[in-house]
């Protein structure tokens, strides 16, 4: 980033005074202002082509679906008041909220949101997790250029009413909507096409609008005053900060820069309990930390190979040695907590010690032709989180005994992100929310057809077919038996090695008011509140000037 040049006298203090007020996230005194860390920089702006958590919350902030979130991340109607699904479960019909805006004044209707969905299905659009939606009848076809985007299951019979039609019954759809369907302004894409993000010219209809974005520093989001219920928004401005590495972003927490710091380091956790009490949040999330094996090529091709690699990394101590949340070691794709899924189809060896799982790995070793005349050479991507390079140390150590040799390679969050998409590994980390808190948003990430989400790139024809059955089925109990079928399959053949089941680490300023803990780990800002620093006890008081610049 370029540096304010070198002045003399009262014009160079000045000049460093502006740069500073232009760079630095401003420090809150009892003001409106939240700050809060990202897990990595802003990528996309366009709500409908985000993939990443850190563009996911931005896109929260400054729009609204159909349906949203409460505090506890309870589904409940967003831009639309109500909706009603018919008895066979395969039609939603949702009502509008009255004079609904744009946050230029423009009304928002019901054509917005149809115009908004045939975008989102176009296959021009790119949209990296609309395959998540499929199940909006025609949504494939159209998707895939074999059908008209007019063919879509969508209609607008009137200006306050959006009928979607399915292909079958699904009960995540209300959930799904809150992440997946946000409308867009056709009257600003119509005008700047793929510039219509710049901040000059981006319109949204949330609780925020877009105000800057400084790379490396900040994005910075302001109460939107045409937001529908934009009298119970209490907090002005959102600084959404881009720090990968916990132990900085904890740094700048301890010197009063930063209100929610969203990872931190593990070792320093049972200090942190010591030290900050309540304001340490450690919630047992729907989401899934797992390693995917590249299954196009190369060894891990092998589900024998594979297969070993997951029986040798002994979860337990990793959860307890490494992470230190009390995260539950994982053996099944999908975790506890979803709905309707009573039994999960775990991974057959999960009850073996881990003696006679190292014993069963070099045997499939041998088996695959490895061993050590031919030892195996792995490349293992990783992200540059201190938890992350641990946890990757720590299973490459797990591999050694079986004479496997780890490159480890590691990249900043969007390089990591860009190498795996392209498949450019044998091992890499993965990480999975929960879209909605059905099983089908696990099971996903090993669907063929869904080439964004599935990074491992698995293709299994029975596994395809067992998801079919499930997505047809309107009785859930055969639906969930079908599913299990579907993760017992891929638990056997290992694409991806499920690690622990994860538990939120938060750190949340007294300051903070609003932030309520739950399950799925979603928090919207418009729903936080601020109180005056003057009556709050924190074990480091705010500095009052800034210590760092951002490089």
């Amino acid at each position: 980033m370029r540096r304010p040049p070198r002045l003399t006298s009262r014009l160079a203090v000045a000049v460093g005074l502006i740069w500073l007020i232009q760079h630095v996230v401003p420090l809150a005194e009892a003001s409106a202002i939240v700050r809060r860390t990202s897990t990595g920089e802003l990528q996309t702006l366009d709500p409908q082509t985000w993939t990443y958590g850190q563009d996911g919350n931005i896109a929260q902030d400054l729009f609204q679906g159909l349906t949203t979130l409460d505090p506890a991340a309870n589904t409940i109607p967003g831009q639309a008041r109500s909706w009603t699904v018919s008895p066979d479960g395969k039609r939603y019909t949702f009502i509008l909220r009255d004079n609904l805006r744009w946050s230029d004044g423009r009304a928002l209707t019901s054509e917005d949101f149809l115009w908004s969905f045939r975008r989102l299905f176009d296959p021009k659009t790119a949209a990296p997790a609309v395959s998540l939606l499929y199940v909006i009848r025609n949504g494939r076809a159209v998707n895939t250029g074999k059908l008209p985007v007019t063919a879509l299951g969508v209609s607008a019979p009137n200006a306050t009413t959006i009928v979607i039609d399915l292909e079958h019954p699904a009960p995540y759809l209300a959930d799904l909507l809150v992440h997946r369907a946000f409308p867009v302004p056709r009257h600003v894409i119509d005008k700047h096409g793929k510039q219509w993000t710049r901040p000059e010219n981006i319109v949204s209809n949330g609780a925020f609008v877009f105000r800057e974005w400084r790379p490396g520093s900040h994005v910075r989001l302001d109460r939107n005053p045409r937001f529908h219920d934009a009298g119970s928004v209490r907090i002005e401005s959102i600084y959404h900060v881009p720090i990968e590495d916990p132990k900085t972003a904890l740094t700048r927490y301890r010197a009063g820069e930063l209100d929610v710091l969203v990872t931190l380091p593990s070792e320093q956790l049972a200090e942190l309990k010591a030290t900050y009490g309540s304001q340490l949040r450690l919630v047992r999330q729907i989401g899934l930390e797992y390693l995917a094996f590249n299954t196009r090529r190369g060894a891990t091709a092998d589900a024998r190979v594979r297969r070993a690699l997951s029986m040798a990394i002994d979860r337990q101590m990793l959860v307890d040695k490494v992470t230190r949340a009390g995260e539950p070691p994982a053996y099944c794709v999908v975790p506890e907590g979803v709905i309707n899924y009573p039994r999960r189809g775990c991974a057959d060896f999960a009850s073996l010690t881990p003696a006679a799982r190292l014993a069963e790995a070099r045997r499939l070793l041998r088996e695959a032709g490895f061993g050590a005349e031919r030892p195996l050479r792995l490349r293992f991507r990783v992200n540059n989180s201190d938890t992350q390079r641990r946890l990757a140390l720590a299973i490459s150590a797990m591999w050694q005994p079986l004479g496997i040799r780890t490159e480890l390679i590691g990249a900043e969050l969007k390089a990591h992100q860009v190498a795996v998409a392209q498949g450019d590994f044998d091992v890499a980390r993965g990480a999975w929310y929960g879209e909605d808190r059905d099983a089908i948003s696990f099971l996903r990430l090993l669907d063929a057809r869904s080439t964004v989400l599935n990074i491992s790139g698995y293709a299994n024809a029975q596994y395809q077919q067992w998801l079919d059955k499930a997505d047809a089925s309107a009785d859930l109990v055969a639906r969930a038996e079908f599913l299990r079928e579907a993760e017992s399959l891929a638990m056997r053949e290992q694409p991806i090695a499920p690690v622990h089941v994860y538990v939120s680490r938060r750190l949340i300023s007294p300051r903070v008011q609003g932030w309520v803990d739950n399950p799925r780990g979603l928090h919207l800002n418009r729903y936080l509140s601020i109180v005056s620093t003057s009556s709050i006890h924190s074990p480091a008081a705010p500095r009052t000037t800034p210590t760092r610049r951002p490089e």
